[in-house]
């Protein structure tokens, strides 16, 4: 009879374990936090400028930073801050210790809907952000003991806007690692911004490719 008893209360058991480890394994989908690096390149020649006599391009590749807040309202619908930062050398002499030369920096600061599917703990997502971007100028020396010194040269500020996605590959139900996230980045810095070494004399529109990766805690 006591046998009886339980194997009844095993058997009757067994939905309830089997609800437990599906809640488990579920990945905490009400918002993510993600952060980790970024590089910025330029599908197009942005240009040159003249400083001082000394011309630099800065067609190529800017390593940096990205950092991205979703908030979901629903399972697969949410809206997403994304800050990010990327720096490039564009000039520069160095020797005995001492070092000096020019640097681009680039900050965008966008937000706007994102839309995620999930298999598993995985999950692919894509985005739509719009905001703006601000870049910088720099020249800096580098002494021995007595560290760096810098001192801006120009900035400016333009619309911009990102479209793009990416995978994220789930680790546990609130940690994931992002695999891979791509962006096509429109930044609009006019004419006149030629000394940011973002325009060229006659084009408005800037295109980029971003690539990101990095960490995500899920809550």
């Amino acid at each position: 009879m006591r046998l009886r008893a339980i194997l009844f209360s095993a058997i009757l058991s067994l939905p309830l374990l089997s609800f437990a480890q599906q809640e488990t394994n579920q990945v905490a989908t009400r918002g993510n936090i993600f952060a980790g690096y970024s590089l910025l390149h330029s599908s197009n020649d942005l240009g040159s400028t003249s400083i001082g006599g000394s011309n630099f391009n800065l067609g190529g590749s800017l390593g940096g930073w990205e950092a991205q807040g979703t908030f979901n309202f629903t399972r697969h619908f949410g809206l997403t801050a994304d800050f990010s930062g990327n720096s490039k050398q564009l000039a520069g002499i160095s020797g005995l210790g001492f070092s000096a030369g020019t640097q681009q920096h680039m900050y965008n600061m966008l937000f706007g809907p994102t839309v995620t599917g999930y298999f598993g703990k995985s999950s692919v997502f894509g985005h739509a952000l719009f905001g703006a971007a601000h870049s910088s100028l720099g020249a800096g020396i580098t002494v021995p003991i007595l560290g760096g010194i810098s001192a801006p040269l120009d900035s400016s500020n333009a619309f911009a806007m990102a479209f793009g996605g990416g995978i994220d590959i789930g680790l546990s139900r609130h940690f994931a690692i992002r695999a891979a996230q791509v962006d096509f980045i429109r930044t609009n810095f006019n004419t006149l911004d030629s000394l940011t070494g973002l325009t060229s004399g006659t084009s408005t529109n800037q295109n980029n490719f971003r690539y990101s990766g990095g960490v995500i805690w899920r809550f």
